[in-house]
């Protein structure tokens, strides 16, 4: 943007998606919710253990993180506002997000962990049957509560275009925000925008 700025571009955003943010246990991990308290306070160390959140011989929390500026990291940091995040072990700093799930899913040594990503990439690009995504505050991250608005994670995703856009970018992204646009973000694995 402040390229743009300097160029004396001016820039739309044009809202055609929807994504969620979720967490997720090792499918055999009986957890089905946190509240975004309970994930602050997992993060910042405050809760250590599995049955603070009412989950019987689990032990201690193994919660797993992204690399400093990758895109999950960045929106994880986002969310956990002013609480500070604890100072992870290396080996629970994962470079890319497959391995995040892998390690979850892994029960055998990670039966104990949680992690996070983006709901198109833990059930479309990378889906594992070893995991579980949570609710959050109540209200699974399902396509039809992220369209609604009700699951608290989810955000739109834009097309970025200028504002002196020609005749055929126009175009495009009339059709991406028609029917036909629309229908394919859903069937790529995204949950499509309805302007409310």
């Amino acid at each position: 943007m402040d390229y743009a700025r300097e160029k004396g571009v001016e820039l739309v955003f044009t809202p055609i998606g929807k994504e969620a943010f979720v967490f997720y246990v090792n499918a055999k991990n009986p957890l089905e919710n946190v509240s975004i308290a309970d994930i602050r306070g997992i993060w910042s160390g405050k809760i250590t253990r599995w049955d603070e959140l009412g989950v019987e011989k689990l032990g201690a929390i193994r919660p797993f993180q992204r690399e400093e500026g990758s895109g999950s990291q960045s929106t994880f940091v986002k969310l956990m506002g002013d609480t500070p995040i604890m100072e992870p072990e290396q080996e629970d700093v994962i470079g890319d997000m497959g391995g995040v799930i892998r390690k979850t899913a892994d029960y055998r040594n990670y039966k104990n962990a949680i992690g996070y990503s983006f709901r198109f990439y833990a059930t479309v690009m990378n889906p594992n049957v070893g995991i579980r995504l949570l609710s959050v505050n109540g209200v699974s991250p399902t396509r039809e509560n992220i369209e609604n608005g009700s699951y608290p994670l989810a955000d739109c995703f834009y097309a970025v275009t200028r504002l002196d856009a020609d005749d055929n970018t126009r175009a495009l992204l009339e059709w991406i925000c028609g029917p036909q646009g629309q229908a394919l973000v859903e069937l790529t694995g995204y949950t499509g925008y309805v302007e409310k």
